[in-house]
């Protein structure tokens, strides 16, 4: 990956459109050493409405049926760390994730620190194909206390969500501080990529894209959010603040966040380059060591990805800006989602910098590989 060093802030356009199991089931393939171990998601925590209007609260209708979880180790290590995953809309953990999780084990084996075996869980949620912001969260950190019931070796969870996952994630940070006996996070570390920052932001423009266009995942956004938080946010304003996590970056800090990464391409069309913005500056004010990485271009054989130009009717530009626009979780090789392994991977191989207080660069193919190097700024 190259990088050219951010000189100053942009902006984008607008957007269209816990844990026990009742059943696991264990398989590897071939000779392969890498399990995968299946199991239902059952959240044991109460998630209390915190609203003025009791009417607030995820629709009963949708909270069933409990969703599968995925755990994916090596067999016979214990994994001394864990990396948990948060999927975005319109994904399952099965078909876009478990890919990602038996790739990235393997690579781990390799890295060159190495500083302890690794394992990997996911879930799907409750309304899964809608927008559970909350009810996700709460799944997320039942799979999370599933794999520290399964391996109490684990001493360091790393948490990385995209998209929509972005909002679970963050939200699953603070909400599992506020049930904790002390008062801390089950998170050590958190990566946020294309993430949604600001819910009450995303109804309004996915709500707006599903009355213009009838466009199918903006209105899977707006009605899915609107079962998960009990209204509109004019009907439930604390709902969608308790699901906004650049207005919680402080609560993380409290909970013990040591360091995060957040990740946005430049001319996303689904979620605005703003709302990364917005959660890396908040993440900094709260005193939280954060790098902000703005993904610029693509190559021009590449997919963008879902772009602003594209949502406002202009994407017949798209093939001569070749800026990245919104990338599919799925896709490992999308400029946004390569960004976001790489800084996995250091995070996981003990060479990510945690002592810089902020960092930002520009990711493009076309830089220099030295260029935006956040290592000159180790003391």
């Amino acid at each position: 990956m190259n990088y050219l060093q951010l000189g100053t802030a942009a902006a984008a356009l607008a957007l269209a459109a816990c844990g026990n199991s009742s059943s696991s089931n264990i398989s590897s393939s071939g000779s392969s050493d890498i399990v995968t171990e299946s199991f239902t998601t059952e959240s044991q925590h109460l998630v209390t409405p915190l609203d003025v209007n009791p009417a607030c609260v995820p629709d009963a209708d949708s909270n069933l049926p409990l969703p599968e979880g995925l755990l994916v180790y090596k067999k016979g290590e214990q994994p001394t760390r864990l990396v948990v995953f948060s999927h975005g809309i319109g994904h399952s953990v099965r078909s876009s994730w478990l890919p990602h999780m038996r790739r990235e084990l393997r690579l781990a084996q390799s890295l060159e620190n190495t500083p302890g075996n690794v394992a990997f869980v996911a879930t799907d949620y409750r309304d899964n194909f809608g927008f559970p912001t909350l009810r996700g969260a709460y799944d997320t950190i039942a799979a999370t206390e599933y794999a520290l019931q399964a391996f109490p070796s684990i001493d360091t969870v790393y948490l990385f969500g995209v998209s929509m996952g972005g909002a679970v994630s963050g939200t699953a940070i603070v909400e599992s501080a506020a049930i904790s006996e002390d008062g801390s996070a089950l998170y050590d570390y958190w990566i946020d990529v294309e993430g949604v920052s600001q819910l009450a932001e995303t109804y309004s423009e996915a709500k707006a894209a599903a009355e213009a266009t009838g466009n199918a995942t903006a209105m899977a956004a707006a009605s899915g959010i609107e079962r998960d938080t009990g209204g509109t946010p004019v009907e439930c304003p604390l709902a969608y603040q308790r699901r906004s996590p650049a207005l919680h970056a402080a609560q993380m800090q409290l909970g013990g966040i040591k360091a995060a990464t957040v990740i946005h391409p430049l001319n996303d069309g689904l979620v605005p380059y703003n709302q990364g913005r917005e959660m890396a500056g908040a993440l900094t004010t709260a005193g939280i060591p954060t790098q902000f990485f703005t993904v610029l271009g693509v190559s021009e054989w590449q997919n963008p990805g879902t772009t602003a130009t594209g949502t406002l009717g202009a994407g017949d530009a798209d093939s001569s800006l070749n800026l990245a626009g919104h990338g599919s979780e799925a896709d490992a090789n999308h400029p946004v989602m390569r960004a976001a392994f790489e800084q996995l991977r250091k995070m996981l191989d003990g060479s990510y910098n945690e002592t810089a207080p902020y960092f930002e660069c520009i990711v493009d193919h076309r830089a220099p590989e030295e260029s935006c190097q956040v290592d000159q700024f180790q003391p």
